[in-house]
């Protein structure tokens, strides 16, 4: 599952949109030095725009968090999460310290929602007639995910216990948070870029 801005994409859409129309209409209407000279530059733009708006996300998955940034991804297993913080960023408490998710949405600028009674399911005193904060999305699909895998984490470690007391879990040495530089973005962004510079030389 991929938790991400609609607002960001909806603007991503829109600057994409532009970008095909001016391009198209110099391709149509412009001299081939006009072409050379800005359609590099549309690319660019449009590219930016790829990077910043459309890129950012929160992949949740049954093993753990996949934070994607703007040229940065952090691979983070369940077993090294400490806390989820939902805010209007979010941000995990992590084994190798606080990350911040750019594209995953949050709990908006008034805070979460507000969810059931207290005296319903949501576990205030009955009758009290008060309304507690519901979780954000975010928060929600990443508690569900963080909880299955806990369960299953339970299971396995008993089921394991059964066969082999005391043996030390198979998993332990894969929970931890793995970075890794998105190098195929950053090479298009600096190609794009030595072909701005070289139409506006030329």
């Amino acid at each position: 599952m991929s938790l991400y801005s609609t607002g960001t994409r909806v603007l991503a859409a829109a600057a994409w949109a532009f970008c095909a129309f001016f391009a198209l209409n110099l391709v149509l209407t412009g001299t081939a030095a006009a072409v050379w000279h800005f359609l590099p530059s549309l690319a660019l733009v449009a590219w930016t725009v790829h990077l910043l708006l459309w890129r950012p996300r929160l992949v949740v998955r049954a093993e753990g968090l996949t934070v994607v940034n703007i040229l940065r991804e952090h691979r983070i297993p369940f077993g090294a999460l400490k806390a989820v913080r939902v805010a209007q960023s979010v941000s995990l408490d992590t084994t190798a310290g606080r990350i911040a998710s750019w594209g995953a949405p949050g709990a908006g600028r008034l805070g979460p929602r507000l969810g059931g009674h207290a005296g319903g399911h949501s576990g205030g005193r009955p009758g009290s007639g008060r309304r507690v904060p519901a979780p954000s999305h975010t928060q929600a699909a990443v508690d569900a995910a963080w909880n299955a895998w806990g369960r299953s984490a339970r299971d396995s470690a008993f089921t394991a216990g059964e066969h082999d007391a005391g043996a030390p879990s198979p998993d332990g040495a894969t929970q931890a948070v793995a970075t890794r530089w998105d190098v195929r973005n950053g090479v298009v962004g600096l190609v794009l870029l030595a072909l701005v510079a070289l139409g506006a030389a030329t």
